[in-house]
C-alpha cells in the first residue's frame, strides 16, 4: 500500500508541495481526491509496518495458529447441490402387490370348475358305452389334467360365439364325445353344422368331465353353465390399479415425509444418544461438537441453497438480537454470490449459566463468492450454544473485534454486484456507485493477475467501499481520514480491499484499485522480511499503477527529482519508512522503488520480473542471490543500473 503523512494511517502518500501537519498546523488532507484532479490518482499510505499494505503483516493469523479440531460430525467445505427430486434415486423396496382375497379365489374356482349332479340310472340291460377318445375343439390345446381339458377354463381364453362371450360358436355342446345308442352301436347323428364336433350335453367349449361311478359307466350329467360376469375383469384391473397407486403414493410419502417434518419440527437430532450430564467431560464434550456439527451443517445447507428459514432455524427464538445478525449476514452474503462456506468452529467449552447447558466456541468462517473454492477468510464470531431436547440452540453470535475481524458481511446490510474477476460490495447508500466501481475493478484486476505466483492467483478479488462510519469499523482497521484505499491480509492466502468514500473520485479510482489489487495477487501466501521488502511490495504495486504510461507522466516525478536534488546517494533497498517522515520524502520513496522495478521490467522482461519478485517474498532467496539466478546479473551492477535510470528519469 502507498504511504502515509506523519500519521499512523496507510495509504498513497500527499504530493510534494503538500504542506505537513508541522508546517500548518493541522492534520493531513488527502489532495489527489479533491484539490489536485490533474495529480496522479494515489491514495496516502501508513509506511510503518503494521499498516503498510493494509495491516498485512501483522495482522492476518498467524501461519502456526491452526484452528483447533472440528467438531465431531461436521463436515464442512464440498458445496453440496440443494435437495431435489432425485433422478435415479433408489428409494425403498416397493411392497409386493397385494393378492386378491381368498373370496376371489374361490369365486374364480368356481367360474371354471363345475361339478356335476349325479346322472339318471340307466337299464340294467345297457351296456357300457365303447371307449372312445376324448375329442377336442380345434385349436385348443389338450391340457394335462381332466383328461385333454383345454388349457384355459376362464372366458379369457374362449373363441367368439354368439354365446355369452368367451364360448365357441357352436350349436351344440362340443368338445365332448358322442354318447353311442344302446349297446354302442347307433351313433347319434350330430346337430352342429361345424364339422368336428361330437354331439355332447354339456355346454361348448368346456371340458370333458370323466365318466361319474354311477352303474354302466355313463358320463354325469351337469347343469347348464351360468353367465359368465365380466365385471370379474373390472374388479381385477381395478384392484392392479390401486394397488400401483398405493405403491406410487408411498414411495412419495417416504422421500417427501422426513422434509415435511423437518421444515415443520426442524431436523431430527443425530449421532449418538446423550452420554448424560454426569459423563466423563470428553464423552460429553464430543457430543456436544455433535450437536453444534449439527446446527452447522443446516445452515451451511441453508446458506447455498438460499433458504433464510432454515439458516435462521439454528438460533434460539427467545434471540432476537442473533436473528437480527444472522438474518444480516445471511442477506448479505447472498447478495455477494456466495457459492461455497466453511465454519471452523473452536473446542467447545461449557459455561455455567442459568437456563440450560450453555457451550461456547469461536467460529472462523469462510465464504467464496461466485466460485465454489476459495482461500480462507478466517471471519471470527464468538458464540454460545445452548443444549435442550438433545439439540444445540444458537443464543449469542458476536463479531470479533480484532483485525482482520470483522467483515463488512458480518456487520453490514450490503448490495453488491461481481464480475469475471471481483465482487465488489457496499452498503446502500452508495448503491449507484457499484457500476462504475465494478467496471474499474475488472480492468484493474486483469493488471494484477500479471503478478499473482502461478497456481496462487485469487479466484475472486472482494472490494469493499466503505463510508465514514463503516471505514472505522470494518475489519477494525481505522486508518484515519488521509487514506483512499487499503489492501488488507485476511489469511495467509487471502487480501481484500477496502476504499474510502471521503478519499475516492473517478480520477483516483483505477490507480488505487491497480495498486491495491497487485498486492492482493503477488503478497498470497507465506512470506517474511516484509520491511526489508517494502521497496520491492511498494514497486511492483506502484509499477502496475503506471500501467505503461510514460515515465516523465508519473506524478511522482516532481518528489523523486527534489529527493534526488537533495543529494539521494542511489541506494534503491528503501525499508519501511518511520513514523513521522515526511510525506514528500515517503512519496518519493514510493517513486524511486517503482522506477526500479520498471528498470527491471524493461531490462528482463516482465515475466522474469515476476520470477524474481517472487524469489525474494515468497522463497525467503536473498536479492543477490536472485539477480544472479533468476535476471543472470550481480545485484551491485544492477542497482547501478536502476539507479542511473532514476537519475536520467529526472533530467
Amino acid at each position: 500500500m502507498p504511504p502515509e503523512d506523519e500519521t499512523p494511517s496507510a495509504g498513497w502518500p500527499p504530493p510534494a508541495d503538500r504542506r505537513s501537519p508541522d508546517e500548518t498546523g493541522t492534520g493531513a488532507v488527502d489532495p489527489w481526491a479533491r484539490t489536485a484532479p490533474d495529480l496522479l490518482p494515489l491514495d496516502d499510505e501508513d509506511p510503518t509496518p503494521a499498516a503498510v499494505i493494509a495491516a498485512a503483516h501483522s495482522a492476518a493469523p498467524p501461519d502456526d495458529e491452526q484452528p483447533t479440531a472440528p467438531l465431531a460430525g461436521y463436515a464442512p467445505s464440498p458445496v453440496e447441490p440443494p435437495t431435489a427430486a432425485l433422478a435415479g434415486f433408489a428409494g425403498p423396496p416397493a411392497d409386493p402387490p397385494t393378492l386378491p382375497h381368498a373370496g376371489y379365489a374361490q369365486q374364480a374356482a368356481a367360474d371354471a370348475t363345475f361339478v356335476p349332479p349325479p346322472a339318471p340310472m340307466p337299464p340294467a340291460s345297457y351296456p357300457a358305452p365303447a371307449a372312445q377318445a376324448p375329442t377336442t375343439v380345434p385349436g385348443y390345446p389338450a391340457s394335462a389334467a381332466h383328461g385333454g381339458h383345454p388349457a384355459s377354463a376362464v372366458p379369457a381364453a374362449h373363441p367368439a360365439s354368439a354365446m355369452p362371450a368367451g364360448y365357441p360358436a357352436s350349436g351344440a355342446p362340443g368338445g365332448y364325445p358322442s354318447a353311442g345308442a344302446p349297446g354302442g352301436t347307433h351313433p347319434v347323428p350330430p346337430v352342429s353344422g361345424v364339422p368336428g364336433y361330437p354331439v355332447s350335453g354339456v355346454p361348448a367349449g368346456y371340458p370333458q368331465f370323466p365318466a361319474s361311478g354311477m352303474p354302466g359307466g355313463h358320463p354325469a350329467g351337469w347343469p347348464p353353465p351360468r353367465p359368465r360376469r365380466r365385471w370379474g375383469r373390472v374388479l381385477a384391473f381395478v384392484v392392479v390399479v390401486l394397488v400401483v397407486v398405493c405403491l406410487v403414493a408411498g414411495g412419495l410419502a417416504v422421500l417427501a415425509f422426513p422434509w415435511l417434518k423437518e421444515r415443520i419440527s426442524g431436523p431430527e437430532p443425530t449421532g449418538a444418544p446423550s452420554p448424560g450430564a454426569n459423563a466423563p467431560f470428553a464423552a460429553r464434550q464430543a457430543w456436544i461438537k455433535d450437536r453444534i456439527g449439527t446446527a452447522l451443517t443446516e445452515q451451511h445447507r441453508a446458506l447455498l441453497a438460499g433458504d433464510e428459514a432454515a439458516y435462521l432455524s439454528v438460533v434460539d427464538p427467545a434471540a432476537p438480537q442473533v436473528l437480527d445478525g444472522m438474518r444480516t449476514q445471511f442477506r448479505s452474503l447472498r447478495a455477494m454470490r456466495v457459492a461455497g462456506w466453511t465454519d471452523e468452529p473452536s473446542n467447545p467449552t461449557p459455561v455455567s449459566a442459568d437456563g440450560g447447558e450453555q457451550w461456547s466456541t469461536e467460529l472462523r468462517g469462510t465464504p467464496c463468492f461466485v466460485t465454489p473454492t476459495c482461500a480462507k477468510a478466517g471471519a471470527k464470531a464468538q458464540t454460545r450454544w445452548r443444549i435442550r431436547d438433545g439439540r444445540a440452540w444458537l443464543f449469542e453470535w458476536q463479531p470479533v473485534a480484532t483485525q482482520p475481524s470483522p467483515h463488512p458481511w458480518q456487520v453490514a446490510e450490503l448490495v453488491a454486484d461481481a464480475g469475471e474477476r471481483t465482487v465488489v460490495a457496499t452498503t446502500p447508500d452508495f448503491a449507484g456507485k457499484l457500476p462504475e466501481l465494478l467496471a474499474e475493478a475488472e480492468k484493474a484486476a486483469k493488471v494484477a493477475d500479471r503478478f499473482a505466483r502461478t497456481g496462487a492467483t485469487p479466484s475472486r478479488y472482494v472490494v469493499y467501499y466503505a463510508g465514514p462510519q463503516e471505514w472505522r469499523r470494518w475489519f477494525t482497521w481505522n486508518p484515519g481520514d488521509t487514506v483512499s484505499g487499503v489492501a488488507l491480509r485476511v489469511s495467509v492466502e487471502r487480501w481484500e480491499l477496502m476504499l474510502y468514500d471521503d478519499n475516492i473520485t473517478p480520477e483516483v479510482l483505477g490507480g488505487v484499485l491497480r495498486h491495491e489489487l497487485t498486492h492482493a495477487a503477488s503478497l498470497a501466501g507465506p512470506f517474511k522480511d516484509s520491511d526489508t521488502m517494502w521497496w520491492l511490495h511498494e514497486g511492483l504495486a506502484e509499477y502496475a499503477l503506471m500501467d505503461g504510461a510514460r515515465v516523465r507522466d508519473y506524478l511522482r516525478m516532481p518528489a523523486i527529482r527534489q529527493f534526488v536534488a537533495d543529494g539521494w546517494n542511489g541506494d534503491i533497498e528503501f525499508k519501511d519508512p518511520p513514523k513521522g517522515t515526511k510525506g514528500w520524502i515517503v512519496s518519493a520513496r514510493y517513486g524511486v522503488s517503482a522506477l526500479a522495478v520498471r528498470h527491471m521490467a524493461e531490462r528482463f522482461g516482465e515475466a522474469r520480473l515476476v520470477e524474481f519478485f517472487h524469489r525474494v517474498v515468497h522463497d525467503g532467496v536473498t536479492v543477490p542471490v536472485a539477480a544472479r539466478e533468476t535476471l543472470g546479473v550481480e545485484w551491485a551492477a544492477l542497482e547501478r543500473d536502476c539507479a542511473a535510470f532514476v537519475r536520467d528519469s529526472v533530467r
